[in-house]
């Protein structure tokens, strides 16, 4: 998840969205998600309309094992751009984030589900133009919404460990032969 990154690996960047990977994980119901997935929805724009607080949701319910990947690769001294190199020995961290993330989403897609929707009305009524004062109106509305999430008492998410852990074997098998 590189979006929004620093200059050092130990920062988490304070603005992140999902990954067209979690996005196509999740079963989504909001038009949203297509929209971003697409690219009509820009990375800018999603990262200025919600990225401060899904980071936020990200860290709380995901950090640890984003931590663990982070001091895996560290560790080890490997590249983190090189994906093909650090995955066998630190992916299972990584695949754990990604399936906690994917829950995450759909816990947004869940309580925001109005506000996502008119995001996605919205730009597509205002075609090209980010600067649509209804298209902006409804952008921090999303946001409003997923900062509400963030500082939902008792908020928990619950994902499929196990199928992550398998989902690293059978990725490390393959990039091991």
């Amino acid at each position: 998840m590189g979006q929004g990154g620093s200059a050092s690996t130990d920062r988490v960047p304070d603005r992140l969205v999902p990954t067209s990977t979690q996005l196509r994980r999740a079963q989504l119901t909001s038009k949203w998600w297509s929209l971003q997935q697409e690219g009509r929805a820009s990375m800018p724009m999603c990262l200025q309309a919600y990225g401060k607080p899904y980071a936020k949701l990200l860290e709380q319910h995901c950090g640890q094992h984003r931590s663990e990947h982070q001091q895996c690769v560290r560790s080890r001294k490997l590249d983190p751009l090189n994906m093909p190199a650090w995955y066998p020995a630190c992916g299972e961290p990584y695949e754990l984030e990604n399936a906690c993330a994917v829950s995450l989403v759909e816990e947004i897609d869940r309580r925001c589900r109005a506000p996502l929707d008119k995001a996605a009305a919205a730009l597509a009524a205002a075609g090209n133009s980010q600067a649509d004062p209804k298209l902006q109106a409804s952008l921090d509305a999303v946001g409003q919404c997923v900062s509400q999430v963030a500082k939902a008492k008792g908020l928990s998410v619950s994902y499929n460990a196990a199928a992550a852990r398998e989902r690293f074997s059978a990725s490390k098998r393959l990039m091991i032969r």
